[in-house]
């Protein structure tokens, strides 16, 4: 009997346990795939002969990858890709994980047997470099416009005075870190700078808590009466379905008693009257009625009572 029931309750066991590591394998994939749409071509250095060199000492073109998400990105199995030519980044290396808003860079040296940061090709006649996922699914690209672009200046992104990101001609190479190095003064700066004294920020604080509490008292104002007003209409409406059924009933009433029905009820009246006397007319019986005695009915209380002599 025990083996029979203890069948069942494994295989429900083991059923449940695949669900779970289905779902969180599902899961870890899905953010895995989120993850790795965060990555950009984010700047690439075509011509260089005397700039970034690599660990063999060589000057060679560039690519750099930067992470823009909050989370650690794995790039085993993706493809760096020009003109159609691929470049397949091998499994099994730690450093391909890019970390949290983090950087990359590839040597296109053309000798790839020189490490996993050395791609298959060289940058001089590319027009576009452009990332893919392991299922070769593009995730980047950047256009190359090699006519203007000169030596020893790489091409990315870069932030303006708007802060507006565009693609252009960078001021100067910085692989493995942020192509914006001019220092950005913040608009807050900017506001501080233009009202020192805060002056401008006080009234136009006060402006904005006085125009906030005037709509709220508006609101609940207006939002009070239609309340009351939809109250006082409800009851309204019930007093006048309750007058409404009343006034049904009576002519429905008056409507009901005809005049073969008074006939009736005055007979069964009459005939009750009748009945109550047993002989004749002239005889009147009385019913004796007992009650419980009470003092209150007593007539020794009600007469006076001797003097006691002591």
């Amino acid at each position: 009997m025990r083996e029979i029931l203890y069948k069942p309750t494994t295989i429900l066991i083991f059923k449940r346990i695949f669900i779970i590591l289905s779902v969180f394998v599902l899961s870890f994939t899905d953010l895995s795939a989120q993850s790795i749409k965060m990555l950009r071509i984010n700047e690439v250095q075509v011509y260089n002969t005397n700039n970034f060199k690599d660990e063999y000492g060589r000057n060679v073109g560039w690519i750099e990858i930067y992470n823009t998400g909050y989370g650690k990105v794995n790039l085993a199995g993706s493809y760096l890709n020009i003109n159609g030519v691929e470049y397949r980044i091998q499994k099994g290396d730690p450093r391909t994980i890019i970390p949290t808003r983090g950087y990359m860079v590839f040597y296109a040296s053309g000798i790839s047997d020189n490490g996993i940061f050395h791609t298959n090709y060289t940058l001089e006649n590319a027009d576009y470099v452009a990332l893919y996922d392991s299922e070769k699914n593009l995730i980047d690209s950047l256009p190359l416009n090699r006519a203007s672009m000169a030596e020893n200046v790489s091409y990315g992104w870069l932030k303006d005075l708007d802060r507006i990101e565009k693609l252009t001609n960078l001021p100067s190479t910085t692989p493995g870190a942020s192509n914006n190095t001019v220092e950005m003064i913040s608009r807050a700066e900017l506001f501080r700078q233009a009202d020192p004294s805060g002056v401008v920020i006080t009234i136009i604080a006060v402006m904005v808590v006085g125009i906030a509490l005037s709509l709220l008292y508006l609101i609940f104002k207006y939002m009070g009466k239609y309340y009351i007003r939809a109250a006082r209409r409800k009851e309204e409406e019930a007093k006048g379905i309750k007058v409404a059924q009343i006034d049904t009933k009576e002519k429905g009433s008056d409507q009901a008693l005809t005049g073969e029905e008074l006939a009736a009820i005055s007979m069964a009246i009459y005939k009750y009257s009748e009945d109550l006397h047993d002989l004749e007319n002239t005889v009147l019986m009385i019913n004796r009625i007992t009650r419980m005695y009470s003092p209150w009915s007593s007539k020794i209380y009600g007469l006076r009572q001797p003097l006691s002599k002591k």
